[in-house]
């Protein structure tokens, strides 16, 4: 694909309309010094100097903010928030981006999912997990549900991004995905291992190598290996499409028939991977929707992911600088 070709696809990011259904969760960084050893156990004293923890959606919400700072206009965000701080400050910050109130499900007395980093000299020191990881209520579910369905038939796809907080289920993927395809809609899935014999008859998953790894059952040493990964997934899942992420190898992207094609990374460096699965599934979705073929789109979504890694925290890529890495390429295709 020559840099006219995606650049054309890119400027059709604002036509597209997706919904994003996954685990929402707020990602907090705490930034400080060390400059000594606590004399009370063997480990470092931070000394915290932001006032105020940097806070960011994270999870499914990545995903809908890199869809929103991709260029798209109408994108839709479902997935369940507690009634906590934590939870209201994730619906100011995605409703700030366009999101709709009602797609954000509150659970009372399930606490919002919050991950905290602690940030040390440009290091990660420790980070602090605050989550319910079981599944979410019936009641609660079915909501999800309701507001699915409400928007399947306006939307061009739908991603699912599952990090394992209890949202994501077997009975409820069972109705969506029964419902997408239906009307005759893309699903594109970001797995997690303990849902994954449940994504069956999905357009494409995108799992990375650890993920693809583990569902497979077997070392993945080699291309060939990675290759006889993704035709087991293909056929224990019977989806269309697989790519699998190989961090600073690349991807992976294998169809139905067995056709592979695999793309270098296209990361010029590498300083934080924190995020950069949810820059992938955003970009790769926006570029099919817009008009590309799924290999133009993982080329597009490479392109994306090199960026995002070359920020720290959990990000987003801009459309003006996803524009700019692709024109300024010195290669001539991507």
């Amino acid at each position: 694909m020559n840099k006219s070709r995606a650049l054309s696809i890119i400027k059709k990011f604002p036509e597209v309309n997706i919904l994003v259904l996954g685990d929402i969760m707020l990602d907090e960084y705490i930034e400080g010094s060390i400059e000594r050893i606590s004399p009370e156990a063997p480990i470092p004293v931070v000394s915290i100097f932001n006032r105020e923890a940097d806070r960011r959606p994270g999870g499914a919400a990545n995903v809908f903010n890199n869809l929103s700072s991709l260029g798209g206009k109408n994108i839709f965000m479902c997935g369940i928030v507690g009634d906590d701080a934590p939870g209201a400050a994730i619906k100011k910050q995605l409703h700030a981006r366009g999101a709709e109130v009602a797609g954000l499900v509150v659970e009372p007395g399930r606490p919002t999912t919050v991950k905290t980093r602690i940030i040390a000299h440009n290091q990660q020191v420790i980070r602090l997990d605050r989550e319910e990881r079981s599944p979410i209520t019936r009641q609660s579910r079915q909501k999800v549900i309701d507001y699915v369905k409400e928007k399947l038939s306006g939307v061009h796809a739908l991603v699912i991004s599952d990090y394992e907080k209890g949202l994501i289920t077997e009975p409820l993927l069972r109705e969506i995905i029964t419902g997408a395809r239906r009307r005759g809609i893309v699903v594109a899935v970001d797995p997690k291992f303990s849902n994954f014999r449940h994504y069956k008859k999905v357009t494409i998953v995108v799992p990375n190598i650890k993920e693809a790894r583990a569902f497979a059952r077997h070392e993945l040493e080699s291309p060939e290996d990675v290759l006889a990964a993704a035709r087991y997934i293909l056929k224990a899942l019977a989806c269309a499409y697989v790519l699998i992420k190989k961090g600073e190898q690349g991807m992976t992207l294998v169809d139905r028939k067995g056709h592979a094609v695999s793309i270098p990374t296209a990361a010029l460096e590498v300083y934080d991977v924190t995020g950069a699965g949810d820059t992938v599934i955003s970009s790769l979705v926006l570029a099919q929707s817009a008009g590309a073929s799924w290999e133009e789109a993982a080329r597009i979504a490479n392109v994306a992911a090199g960026i995002a890694v070359s920020h720290r925290g959990t990000t987003t890529v801009e459309l003006g600088e996803l524009q700019n890495r692709i024109q300024n390429s010195r290669f001539s295709r991507l």
